[in-house]
């Protein structure tokens, strides 16, 4: 009973809570001008960051009409609705459930209409900070760019699983990080590729860390 009222709550006011919270905090981006660049060169975008993480880019890009990956469980549910009443749309399917049909959904999507899109290369469960190929490989199939990205704030819940989910506080100060940009190419390693997309991560990890540990 009490896990039901828990997503009822988080679906009924997740988006207000959201709003709230950023809202109210004290917001900072860093090379953002980055995605404004490659949307403007109507590049096909694939925006990755890591699953703690998410609820910054998640927050950050709800104006651009982006689409989504979420997986089957019930926290996927959560933040599928609400990033649909977000802006967001969202594609169900994980490496473990519905994968392939996800992948062949999103490819048909960016050769279609080149949207930005968004995953967490490390969830839907893990292991933490380890790229599945999903991502890559969306990329090497449409030539779409991959775009790093982070987040972290000064006022913090931190929910511990298989990986530790920062959820910012109001009256904070919160800093969305991009990284620099990953082209592949249909024929390329992707485990070369892969170790790239890891170490910027963890670098605009880093960043984000650093920004909202600064004074000024």
């Amino acid at each position: 009973m009490k896990k039901r009222l828990n997503f009822i709550a988080g679906v009924v006011f997740g988006k207000h809570f959201l709003n709230l919270v950023f809202g109210l905090s004290k917001r900072v981006s860093v090379n953002c001008d980055v995605l404004d660049v490659l949307l403007r060169k109507e590049k096909a975008v694939i925006v990755c960051c890591w699953h703690g993480r998410l609820l910054f880019p998640f927050y950050d890009l709800k104006k651009r009409n982006p689409v989504g990956l979420a997986g089957l469980h019930e926290d996927a549910e959560i933040i599928t609705r609400i990033g649909e009443k977000m802006g967001w749309k969202m594609i169900r399917g994980s490496s473990s459930e519905r994968g392939s049909w996800a992948f062949r959904k999103m490819v048909k999507m960016i050769r279609r209409e080149k949207p930005l899109m968004f995953i967490t290369p490390d969830g839907p469960k893990g292991p933490t900070r380890r790229a599945k190929d999903g991502a890559i490989r969306i990329a090497m199939a449409t030539g779409a760019v991959l775009l790093p990205a982070s987040g972290q704030c000064s006022r913090k819940w931190e929910a511990v699983n298989w990986e530790t989910f920062v959820v910012p506080k109001p009256f904070g100060k919160v800093c969305n990080v991009y990284g620099s940009p990953i082209v592949v190419n249909r024929d390329g390693d992707i485990t070369v590729y892969r170790e790239m997309l890891e170490q910027e991560l963890d670098r605009v990890e880093r960043q984000a860390d650093e920004a909202v540990e600064r004074k000024k």
